[in-house]
């Protein structure tokens, strides 16, 4: 049986002035910063998921952003043991993520208890932060997508 990814989105969220949002863990895991995002429930599309954990997480509607683009290519990464033996019942090994890029309108408000507060705080960086201060396994797609979006260049 080939190893099993579970279907997932990403969304860099940029102010369209080359800075993209870093979101802050509130956990302490893996990785305290990552982007928005989450895995695609059944009978939903890529684009779906997106608007929801873009809700879910940071709080913003549809009024609040536009989708600028999807990314051509899908990113994979594989789970660390340890954090496999937290998953216990899951029958995946890591996820696989479809990167969407979303600008904000300017002033938009984030409001990080929308649903299940999993960010502590939010902060405009660069797209190179946010692929320094991510977790390793993340960053290769990271990289990926930020470069495919125009957003970093291809030897950063």
């Amino acid at each position: 049986m080939l190893p099993k990814y579970r279907p997932n989105v990403a969304v860099l969220i940029t102010d369209g002035q080359g800075r993209v949002l870093l979101c802050y863990r509130n956990d302490g895991s893996h990785s305290r910063v990552q982007t928005v995002q989450g895995g695609i429930d059944p009978g939903e599309t890529a684009e779906e998921a997106a608007i929801r954990e873009i809700y879910e997480e940071i709080g913003l509607t549809a009024e609040d952003y536009r989708f600028v683009a999807a990314s051509e290519v899908k990113y994979r990464y594989d789970w660390p043991t340890k954090f496999l033996d937290h998953l216990k019942n899951t029958t995946f090994i890591g996820q696989e993520q479809q990167f969407f890029l979303i600008e904000v309108k300017s002033g938009v408000e984030f409001r990080l208890d929308t649903y299940d507060q999993e960010f502590e705080s939010v902060r405009w960086g660069t797209p190179q932060e946010l692929v320094d201060l991510a977790w390793d396994q993340k960053r290769p797609g990271l990289r990926g997508a930020l470069t495919e979006f125009g957003l970093l260049t291809g030897n950063a």
